[in-house]
């Protein structure tokens, strides 16, 4: 119907902002409401603007020290945050782990393996050997020391980058990565989407491995904001990449939701402060420091670094560990409004 202004389909007389109201702060109920930061000015301070609009059921005092270890997997930001934290000296130890487990599918089975000793039967792993042939994947340290730092770990952090899979048919198990060219078979071998239901599932399978040999360890999920490079699927890349994410996001939300808090599992919006925060920056929050515009700026991983370890170890060691990055920053004066903020170099804000 038309309202009062001439707008099509309203069910409010009144705008609201940008768009229709659609309902009276003054007429239905608003108790426990959480609103979307809508003024300019809540988006200049970008690590307050993650503490009061992004974090949300996470430890309400620090569960992490400055002499256990954390073990990152994934991509993205679990490899962002594996190497801080070294260089920081937040992780006093670490373990090897396969690269390139991004699905949910390769992760349980890695976990699977580095417990019990087997793999799920539901996933191919291949590996590169020093020629560059591709070979069956084995492990480069025994299963044994692995369950043990397993065991040890003070924490575990995922980072999820992939929904999109290729699986063997005849046999339903899904690959790793991508299917080896030489084993690739027409038919046999197919490109499809997961299901939110598998990754949920999956999700839910590694908690309970970790859980057999560690009780007690923090488990972080998040997710990557670094969009899919290519996709099989025939569509485009851009809605592809949409799909993917939304999946995981959407797998992630639905395990979560089935935990009462107890169980130390957490959800960190990575993903979130760049894709929805992000859009609304006035400076670009990809592509700034090498031109490659799935790459996130260092500016934002750094801020998104900075809140994980003040939530997780407390703000007195994040500001110790950032006291020399924040001196690596340069204002120079702007011709107008706030100043632009340079960072090695590259204009990172302004």
């Amino acid at each position: 119907m038309k309202n009062n202004n001439g707008e099509i389909g309203s069910l409010a007389p009144v705008r609201d902002g940008s768009g229709p109201a659609s309902w009276g702060e003054s007429v239905w109920h608003t108790g426990d409401i959480k609103k979307y930061p809508v003024a300019k000015g809540d988006f200049l301070n970008v690590e307050k603007l993650i503490a009061e609009y992004c974090l949300d059921s996470l430890p309400e005092k620090p569960v992490l020290n400055n002499s256990g270890s954390v073990v990152a997997i994934g991509s993205c930001f679990a490899a962002e945050l594996r190497h801080f934290l070294g260089e920081a000296g937040l992780s006093s130890d670490s373990f090897w782990i396969p690269s390139g487990l991004n699905n949910t599918f390769a992760l349980r089975d890695f976990f699977h393996w580095a417990v019990y000793g087997q793999e799920t039967a539901k996933g191919f792993a291949y590996t590169r050997d020093d020629k560059g042939s591709l070979v069956d994947w084995q492990p480069e340290l025994e299963q044994k020391s692995i369950k043990k730092a397993i065991s040890e770990a003070s924490c575990f952090v995922f980072t999820l980058g992939l929904a999109e899979v290729w699986e063997d048919k005849e046999t339903s198990r899904v690959f790793w990565r991508g299917v080896p060219e030489h084993i690739f078979e027409t038919g046999r071998h197919h490109f499809r989407m997961s299901t939110v239901a598998e990754n949920s599932e999956n999700l839910s399978s590694i908690v309970q491995i970790i859980r057999e040999v560690n009780k007690n360890a923090p488990i972080v999920f998040t997710l990557s904001p670094v969009p899919l490079k290519a996709t099989f699927s025939g569509k485009s890349c851009v809605t592809a990449d949409c799909v993917s994410k939304s999946t995981l996001r959407v797998a992630i939300n639905e395990y979560m939701e089935t935990l009462d808090g107890s169980q130390n599992v957490w959800y960190w919006p990575s993903f979130e402060i760049i894709k929805w925060v992000g859009c609304h920056l006035p400076y670009p929050v990809y592509g700034t420091d090498d031109g490659c515009v799935r790459h996130v700026s260092r500016f934002m991983v750094n801020n998104i670094l900075k809140s994980f370890v003040s939530t997780f170890y407390g703000t007195t060691v994040a500001e110790q560990v950032f006291a020399s990055f924040e001196s690596t920053l340069e204002t120079i004066d702007g011709e107008a409004g706030e100043p632009p903020i340079i960072y090695k170099g590259q204009i990172v804000k302004g």
